[in-house]
Order: C-alpha cells, then structure tokens, then sequence
C-alpha cells in the first residue's frame, strides 16, 4: 500500500477518534447549523418549532445558529443552494409538500427530523375529517414518517403509534417557559369559582360529553361559572355542489361558528343567562368584553398566540374533556402542562394524554388522594361525573388549592422548557455527530 495512502488512512482515522472525543464531550468544532421550518404560525407551529428553537437560539448560541422559516418563505428557485447551508433540517409536519423537498435534502446529505404532534389519520367524526380525505393528508404523512431520518413527537403514546413507520422516534413534550409573561400564575379577581374552557375550533364532540353540567342545583350555579375563553367568528365555510362538481368558499356569518354553537350548548340555548345577557351574547360585537360578570356563563374572545395564555387568568379550574377516539388518544396534555404553569386546577378526562400526568384528587369510592393533582372524569360516566366533580369543587374550593399545588410542582419539574430543550439539544447533537461520523468513516473505507 503507497505511503500516502497508509498516511490518509491515519489521518482518517484520527479524524474519527477526534470526531467521538468532541460528541462525548459535547463540543463542535463549529456551530451546528439548523433550519426549523415551522407548518404555520398558530398555537402547534409556535409550540413544536418556533418557541423552543428561539429558545436554543438564545441559550445555545455558542453552539447553534438556527433559522426559523416556513416554506411560504423559501426562495422560489435555487433551493439546492438555499438546504446546502444547514447541517439538520427539522420539519413540523407539512402536508402540502408530496415529498419532494424532503428527497432533495435527503439527495444532499442532510439529515431530516420529522416533528408529527397530531394523529394524521382523521375519525369521520373530525371536522376536518372529509378535508382530509379529499387532500391525502394521512397517506402525505405516512410518506413522510418512512422518509424522515428522524421523527420527533409528544408523548410516548403517540411515539409507540409512530414507531409503525419509522424506528427512530424521539419524545419531546410540549414545554413552557416560564419567562413568557402570557403564562403567569395572576388572577384576575371573581366573587365566582370559575370554570374555563380553552380550545380551539374542533372540539365540539368533546364539549358535549359535559351535558350533565347544565342541569346543575341553581345553588351551585349562583356560585360558579363557566368561561368560554377563544372565542372567534371568523372563517370560511366550503359549499361543495354534488350535481356538478363547484366547490365554493364563502365567508361564515357570526352565528354560523362553531364557538356560537359552543356557547349555545353551555347555556343550554342562553336559558341559563339572563335575557339582558342573552342579547348581548347574540350580538357578536367582535372583541368586546362581556360586561356580565356576575352571570353563570362569560364569553372572552380568541387572543393572538403570544398572548393566548392570558385567559387562564380569568379560570381557576379548566375543564379538559376529550371523547374516546384514536385522534384524541394521540394529543398532547398541553393543557396539564398550561393548567400548572398558570395555577390553574383541573378536571379531565381519563383518557389518552391526561392519564400521563394525571392523578387523580378522588379515587374509587370518593377515597382522597392528598398526592392528587386533578380529578379525572370516568368517560363511562361523563354526564354525572362532570356534574359531580364541579358540584364537589364549588362546595370544596380548598380543595382547588390542593390540586392546583400538586400540579403547578409536577408541571414545572416535568415541563420547563429548560428541560426539554436541553433533551432537544442532545439529539441534534447525536445527529450531527453521527453525520460527521458516517462521512469520515466512509471516507475511510473507500481509503481501504
């Protein structure tokens, strides 16, 4: 074998040994370059990309140089040259790309990481159920999971689920920084124990599974209320003619929106407001306080993402029911986690992401758990277990303090994004490393 050959080998070699050394002592002889591409600008896009990769930006900057760009930001040609500059691409799942641009990257050397935080295969009882169908968005998905070199997501049930199409799959949960002035433990003060709901547009089935709430004893309801917090009118409706094929979009008229039927449903159609209420609730006025303070049921409307969390000040115990379904199990308990970081109680259902956390206050039998930080309602008993459960805390508000410090300690162990980033930072240190290694390695077996 020539001496330059022999030489090469070494150095090689070296380059390898070198290359371990500096993975096992966490150092990079250069920052590790990453393009987040988030899938959108709202609450999923914020909590899987752009929040924690500012977050390693500002924390790790020694080590990282990170750019936070959706895909309706990229550059319309040249996008060879635009990938060559990064060393990991993370993707919050992206349903309108058929695979192609995860193909270049992969063509480049550039290893993908899939982030996939929702179910992709759609019950027809979803809202957006025949959306998906129409679009392919489970088959997109699928694609894209036996693609990615690395797949990242929520809980480790979902992971398990995932683990079907890929094999490697990393849990990193949703986190919260408690820096984040939205997500302060302040209430606003009420002569009323306040019971908040916080969602989005799709949870009509689940708000339903609380229909025993409406009959509450007047005596109780005189002492509560329900908050419905996120509340919004705007939207589109798809008018699709089966005759001849149009499909039509239209603008939706206020009562037209799910957060009216929401609304509809807690009050039992404004019977359980009074009339003067029940007008100013019907009159929609965009982004005006409710000025019925005093009333059983209180409407606040939908804050931008940087501000969402400022509703948890007007809620002392969030209600988190979800119905029993695959797309359900696979969620996140973000709300667990928003509910502690906020100091908020909870009542859940016991079912899918809220039995990662959950523990529930009353056991079988009404047993006390003093190490419970929620109730969890038995879904086989959802009228009369919401019912009961609120009945319980208007009567035992100390309770309510109870839960709220279990969960507010357990959450903020758990959950901060400190945490969680530091476990984010450790895998893409693994994926750089790893990447290095298989270069100079295989730089090395050609050499032989």
């Amino acid at each position: 074998m020539p001496q330059n050959t022999i030489k090469n080998i070494v150095g090689d070699m070296d380059s390898v040994k070198n290359t371990m050394e500096m993975y096992a002592n966490g150092k990079t002889n250069r920052k590790i370059r990453i393009l987040s591409v988030p899938s959108d600008g709202s609450g999923v896009g914020y909590h899987r990309s752009i929040w924690p990769h500012k977050y390693i930006q500002e924390h790790y900057g020694d080590e990282f140089d990170i750019d936070i760009i959706p895909m309706s930001n990229w550059p319309s040609d040249n996008l060879k040259d635009f990938f060559s500059k990064y060393d990991i691409v993370q993707m919050h799942k992206q349903f309108d790309d058929k695979c192609e641009i995860i193909t270049l990257i992969k063509s480049m050397g550039i290893p993908v990481v899939l982030d996939m935080d929702d179910n992709f295969k759609l019950g027809n009882d979803h809202p957006m159920a025949i959306s998906s169908q129409r679009c392919g968005w489970a088959g997109i998905a699928v694609d894209h999971l036996k693609m990615a070199d690395y797949v990242t997501t929520t809980t480790p049930i979902f992971a398990k689920e995932l683990r079907k199409y890929n094999s490697r799959v990393f849990v990193l949960p949703n986190a919260i920084d408690e820096k984040e002035r939205q997500f302060s433990k302040e209430k606003n003060k009420s002569d009323k124990i306040r019971f908040g709901i916080i969602c989005g547009s799709t949870h009509m089935k689940d708000i339903e599974l609380m229909d025993g709430i409406r009959a509450l004893p007047k005596e109780i309801r005189d002492k509560m209320q329900i908050v419905l917090c996120g509340f919004d009118t705007n939207g589109t409706t798809t008018i699709y003619n089966k005759d001849t094929g149009e499909v039509r979009t239209r603008q939706l008229l206020p009562h037209e929106s799910v957060w009216c039927r929401y609304e509809e449903f807690l009050t039992d159609n404004y019977r359980l407001v009074n009339k003067e209420h029940a007008e100013f609730l019907k009159g929609y006025v965009k982004g005006l306080d409710d000025p019925f303070e005093d009333d059983f049921y209180r409407r606040y409307w939908t804050k931008d993402i940087h501000h969402y969390a400022e509703h948890y000040k007007n809620v002392d115990v969030l209600l988190a029911p979800l119905k029993e379904n695959d797309f359900n199990k696979m969620k996140s308990q973000l709300k667990f986690v928003e509910a502690g970081f906020t100091d908020t109680a909870v009542i859940a259902s016991n079912f899918g992401p809220y039995t990662i956390d959950g523990v529930s206050y009353l056991e079988k039998g009404n047993k006390v758990n003093e190490n419970g930080n929620c109730l969890l309602v038995d879904t086989r008993k959802n009228r009369k277990q919401w019912a009961k459960y609120i009945k319980y805390l208007v009567e035992n508000p100390d309770v309510i303090e109870k839960m709220k410090e279990n969960l507010r300690d357990e959450m903020k162990e758990k959950y901060s994004m400190d945490k969680i980033c530091k476990e984010r930072v450790e895998l893409y240190r693994k994926i750089y490393f790893e990447k290095q290694y298989e270069l100079k390695a295989s730089k090395l077996i050609k050499e032989f």
